[in-house]
């Protein structure tokens, strides 16, 4: 969600970020560095309206919809090597804080035990988080499909799940809706297209959840991440090559 900087925390729902388990250790400090980028620039926010939000419970307000981009002059987490990396909002009740946030770094169990303070079944929403990621985060590079990635991401954590156990973009749900503008845009349609598939559509690739946890501070939105887990057989084929290589140094001696 993109920020308001004259409204940063104006709706703290008690206990959302105190949840997490206090034997989290690992922090990392990041700057905001404006929407997602995928290797070409920054694509954006599309505009679009939600409820909740920062100022209401059951008003819908207008946000900017998409991924965000953090800079952190700490590479030694696996998502963060290149000193720069790309989040999403899990958290659709604070404004993003655009200065410097230090994050506490968990794990997908983090992450369910925060949301089941707000929503049942938070273990299954985590769970389809995953399957979210895997099957079209690696196609993800554009400004509609970022804006439909953080659409969707908020309708599994927040939104109800339909009687055949879906989550979807819709105007009426009280856990997660928007306008009919939102729902019926480009981005709302491919969200809505992505939901409907999940669990059932081939993987782009295999994804790991890192959530970033802002605490009790309630100070800035909490984030997740994904990165790309190489396959067991991409791992295999790395140790044949370095037996390989080993194999042929071993000859020449």
């Amino acid at each position: 969600m993109k920020n308001r900087p004259w409204l940063r925390t104006v709706l703290v729902v008690a206990g959302f970020a105190a949840t997490a388990p206090a034997a989290l250790a690992a922090t990392i400090a990041v700057n905001y560095a404006g929407s997602a980028n995928f290797g070409s620039g920054a694509v954006g926010f599309y505009n679009g309206s939600i409820s909740p939000n920062p100022n209401s419970s059951t008003s819908l307000v207008a946000v900017g919809i998409g991924g965000i981009n953090f800079t952190t002059s700490n590479p030694s987490h696996d998502f963060s090597a290149t000193g720069r990396f790309n989040s999403w909002c899990v958290d659709i009740y604070h404004w993003l804080n655009p200065g410097t946030v230090n994050y506490t770094i968990g794990n997908g169990s983090d992450l369910a035990g925060a949301l089941s303070v707000l929503r049942p079944n938070s273990t299954l929403r985590v769970a389809q988080l995953g399957y979210l990621a895997n099957e079209v985060y690696g196609s993800v590079d554009t400004k509609i499909e970022s804006s439909a990635f953080q659409l969707a991401v908020w309708a599994i954590a927040y939104g109800t799940a339909d009687s055949n156990g879906r989550y979807q973009i819709n105007t009426s749900n009280a856990g997660f809706r928007v306008d009919s503008a939102t729902m019926n845009a480009s981005y709302g349609v491919l969200a809505n297209s992505w939901l409907t598939s999940l669990g059932t559509a081939a993987d782009t690739g295999n994804y790991k959840l890192t959530y970033l946890n802002d605490g009790t501070a309630n100070n800035t939105q909490d984030q997740i991440v994904f990165t790309a887990v190489p396959e067991p057989a991409t791992f295999a084929l790395f140790a044949a090559g370095l037996f390989g290589l080993g194999w042929g140094r071993k000859k020449r001696l």
